[in-house]
């Protein structure tokens, strides 16, 4: 036997150590059973072993300590276990060692010297376990390495000082450790380094210049002890759209430099110590989406102007007394020549203060005169122009969460126009508005009277409430809210693809676009990418509760967004909710007994969209028999030998090998996400992670930007979810070939 891989059976069964005789064992794939006991100690001394891929199961022991025997290894991915000792000595001795994934379990002691050396190291994932010792030198500037995620262990020591030697190195976390001491002076020199993270562990002195970052696009480096100013050549990181120097012991200025970056998005500089105003030159950053300066020493107003300041929230500026200006509601006083007239004129003779007075009284009453006269015609001119009914339920509010060029009034005219209606769902009717300067927005009127329905208006708050404040690529935008005491609409931004559910089963069933499999890999990383923003770069998680493809919008590149958030809740603390969580097909199985939503919620909603995404199937169909949904029917169907062929869209190129190879992959994560037990569900950003390793060779579209990034926050629309760890996921390996277009 040379190939073993029952994976996704879901045994509950110990490897047995027979499997340790299997002398031409080349992949033993055991990764999503209930494999439980030890990990027999001779399998690591299999000659022929080419990939040992047992992760997401509850092996306990001493991972092999002679795993490396086999000079043929190439990966090992054993994640999400719980797994002790140290990490085997020799694991890279054959020197062909590509892939090392030991998240998530208890491993110890030190990282060994010895994959200092393992120069065929691309993919390194050793967080949330409990190594210590120091990071050896050499080990981060392998010549093939991309990828190293060294967080959430007890690491110590320096960080080395060859890490600007890093040739393809382009996502390094090592946050969460105990490193106590400065960044080397050369770090940003590492030529790919795109994404660097190293929130909480420890480092302090000066933040390093920024001299050769033109790949970083994320810095994190928050909770930490840097000292010092800002450095002013940050403008040499032209890629940079996320900055985070939160919680940290900085002085001096913000540097301007930090506006002129063309793609900055997040800056994110509160808790420190900084000083003096903040410049004006940010007004004229169109990129810029959140803003947090809060708790420093910051004089002066605040920008009243440009695409981002007006609609910030005060608590981005809280903290610093020395602040004012109209987003602060703390009018800044009188200006210095107006406060020195007012000492000038205390020396002057008390006739003149006097007669001073006598005009401010006699300016005052005037102004209270026409105040008055004025109010009363405006009131005289609203009864004329507003029905009596429309006076019942009071004058229509808009809410902005960005700068709107339009009025309420220009709303209300186009939803007496059935013909604008472009879709009627659970929650309301759709419009589709254009403003009378040319902007086409989509206006979702909510069902029914609030009042008459509190179950709705919680839902419709919880909505704005959460939309309002979320800024992502692939979350559709909340422009604003218009309501009064009966009816609520919300404003979005237009989709004029429509959405998943008309591609895949609607009125554009067939479109060359969804025939495409490309396209369909593309929605599916998209929205997986917005839910695990929800997920992982916000706090309190956002869980969405009723994901499904309708829900599913698709902008004028077919890129996703995902929407409707009119159940959301922000989950701070495990709790029942009363009201149904999810649509029909899509609810996870465990809502039923126990009535508690979490993000594995959405995980299975998610599994159920990649089903129909491949199948081209709706979530619910009489062909899947009573009571059964899709994921029954998949389920039932691979366990045939031809079932395989009865699942793939043929309108997708299942019909090719390369496209079909690639499809089985997405259908690999579908079973995961949509395992009947929780705990066996991958965390959202992990998901990402084996969706992007399982991205078609075919070119995507320019308009796709596939990344990975740390989590931090809930404010950027940076394309970024995270590549740290969590349960459940494990990193898959898919071996592929590069596929000719089919």
């Amino acid at each position: 036997m040379t190939f073993l891989d029952p994976a996704d059976n879901y045994f509950s069964w110990s490897l047995p150590s027979e499997f340790s005789m299997l002398k031409e064992l080349t992949v033993l794939s055991l990764m999503t059973n209930n494999l439980d006991g030890e990990i027999p100690e001779g399998i690591g001394e299999l000659p022929n072993l080419d990939s040992l891929l047992l992760w997401n199961n509850s092996l306990t022991g001493i991972l092999p300590q002679k795993l490396g025997f086999s000079a043929k290894l190439t990966k090992v991915d054993v994640s999400s276990n719980s797994l002790t000792g140290p990490i085997p000595p020799n694991i890279c001795q054959g020197n062909k060692l590509f892939k090392l994934i030991l998240f998530s379990n208890r491993l110890v002691d030190q990282i060994p010297r010895s994959l200092a050396n393992c120069t065929s190291l691309s993919r390194v994932r050793i967080q949330n376990n409990n190594l210590t010792g120091s990071i050896p030198l050499g080990f981060v500037s392998l010549p093939n390495l991309t990828f190293a995620d060294l967080s959430n262990n007890n690491l110590t020591g320096s960080i080395p000082e060859d890490l600007g030697n890093a040739e393809k190195l382009q996502y390094l976390n090592i946050s969460q450790n105990s490193f106590d001491t400065v960044l080397p002076d050369n770090i940003w020199k590492a030529t790919n380094l795109q994404i660097f993270s190293a929130s909480s562990c420890g480092l302090k002195g000066k933040i390093p210049d920024f001299i050769g970052c033109k790949s970083v696009y994320k810095i994190e480096l928050q909770g930490n002890s840097f000292n010092g100013s800002i450095p002013w050549d940050i403008g040499h990181c032209e890629m940079l759209l996320c900055l985070n120097l939160s919680r940290n012991s900085l002085t001096g200025i913000i540097p301007w430099e930090i506006s002129t970056l063309p793609s900055i998005t997040d800056v994110d500089l509160s808790h420190n110590f900084l000083t003096g105003t903040i410049p004006s030159n940010f007004e004229n950053c169109s990129t810029l989406e959140t803003f947090n300066v809060s708790f420093n020493l910051l004089t002066g107003p605040v920008p009243a102007s440009g695409t981002i300041f007006p609609n910030l929230h005060p608590s981005s500026f809280s903290g610093n007394e020395g602040l004012c200006g109209r987003v602060l509601a703390k009018p800044c006083a009188a200006d210095t020549l107006g406060a020195g007239a007012v000492e000038v004129h205390q020396q002057q003779p008390k006739k003149t203060a006097g007669a001073i007075v006598w005009i401010m009284a006699a300016a005052f009453g005037i102004g209270l005169f026409v105040l008055v006269a004025g109010t009363r015609c405006f009131h005289a001119n609203y009864s004329r122009r507003y029905s009596e009914d429309q006076q019942q339920i009071g004058p229509w509010k808009l809410t902005a969460f960005q700068r709107l060029n339009f009025t309420a009034d220009d709303v209300l005219e186009c939803l007496s126009m059935s013909d604008k209606i472009i879709g009627m769902g659970g929650t309301g009717t759709v419009y589709r508005a254009e403003m009378p300067g040319g902007e086409i927005i989509a206006v979702k009127k909510l069902w029914g009277k609030q009042k008459e329905n509190i179950r709705r208006r919680r839902g419709v708050l919880a909505e704005v409430e959460v939309l309002g404040n979320v800024r992502h690529r692939n979350i559709v935008r909340l422009l604003g809210c218009c309501s009064n005491r009966e009816c609520t609409m919300l404003l979005y931004e237009y989709m004029p693809n429509g959405n998943l559910d008309d591609l895949l089963h609607g009125k554009n069933k067939g479109n060359n676009l969804v025939a495409d499999w490309v396209t369909r890999y593309k929605i599916a990383l998209g929205v997986a990418q917005g839910i695990c923003y929800l997920h992982h770069d916000c706090d309190p998680v956002i869980v969405h509760r009723d994901l499904k493809p309708s829900n599913i919008l698709l902008d004028g590149e077919m890129e996703a967004r995902v929407a409707d958030f009119g159940v959301a809740k922000l989950i701070q603390s495990d709790e029942s909710m009363s009201v149904i969580a999810g649509s029909y097909g899509y609810i996870a199985p465990e809502y039923a007994y126990t009535l508690q939503v979490d993000e594995k919620s959405d995980i299975y909603s998610f599994g159920v969209v990649l089903m129909e995404i491949l199948s081209g199937k709706r979530s619910v169909d009489s062909e899947f028999g009573d009571g059964n949904s899709i994921v029954d029917w998949v389920r039932s169907k691979i366990k045939n030998k031809d079932g395989i062929k009865d699942i793939l869209d043929k309108n997708a190129g299942a019909s090719c090998s390369p496209v079909r190879e690639e499809m089985m992959q997405m259908l690999r994560i579908a079973l995961l996400c949509t395992s009947r037990n929780p705990a066996d569900r991958p965390s959202m950003r992990d998901v990402v992670l084996m969706l992007q390793e399982a991205k078609p060779k075919r070119k995507l579209p320019e308009s796709h930007v596939i990344v990975i990034g740390g989590g931090g926050g809930c404010g950027g629309d940076n394309g970024v979810c995270g590549g740290g760890g969590g349960g459940g996921g494990g990193d898959i390996a898919l071996t592929q070939k590069p596929a000719p277009e089919c």
